[in-house]
């Protein structure tokens, strides 16, 4: 299911194509359509720390899919969905059209860790140049002691809750603890891109 999830990206040519408009208490929502199939992050988590989905074809469509959610010349096309179930409920982390690896701020890229590291434990590295590019980004922040002190998005990793944060260290009032954690992802997202 999570592979067909996927799959069906390639087969329409936007989330726009299997949702409709339903207006709810005078507001307007995008439901998908019924028995409906789109990813989301649960379904590339699944993916990512299983194996046996993996093949050439299953891994290359997989890719392919990716390339067509990376897209951002559509901004239009950029929107997620709710599930109906007699009402409205939120998927949880639809993927959209737009999807990206980092974040410019300020004039500072900041690296998604936790989508770096599914899509290389994917086996995707060598065929997403996105990722590719943004792999080497992160390889530039790790210094000659091995430790990566890549600007990272805090929300994505700091905390350990069901929803978000991979933090491992108890705090970071202690920068150390900070660069310990950020490394620990990055060498993860480093080795899986190598393992393709």
């Amino acid at each position: 299911m999570a592979l067909d999830s996927f799959k069906r990206v390639l087969e329409v040519d936007s989330i726009l194509d299997i949702t409709k408009i339903r207006k709810i208490g005078g507001k307007e929502k995008r439901v998908f359509n019924d028995y409906e199939k789109w990813p989301c992050y649960y379904h590339l988590d699944i993916l990512a720390h299983t194996d046996s989905w993996k093949t050439d074809e299953n891994i290359q469509m997989l890719a392919k899919s990716f390339k067509q959610l990376m897209r951002t010349d559509r901004p239009e096309k950029q929107v997620g969905g709710d599930s109906w179930v007699g009402y409205v409920l939120g998927t949880t982390g639809c993927i959209k059209e737009g999807y990206r690896l980092g974040l410019e701020e300020n004039g500072v890229h900041y690296t998604y860790l936790d989508r770096l590291e599914w899509l290389c434990r994917c086996g995707l590295a060598p065929y997403l140049e996105a990722l590719q590019r943004e792999i080497k980004i992160l390889q530039s922040f790790v210094d000659n002691d091995g430790i990566c002190m890549a600007p990272i998005a805090e929300s994505q990793l700091k905390g350990f809750g069901t929803y978000s944060g991979q933090q491992l260290e108890i705090d970071w009032k202690n920068p150390t603890r900070r660069f310990c954690d950020i490394t620990f992802r990055a060498l993860l997202a480093l080795h899986y891109s190598q393992e393709a």
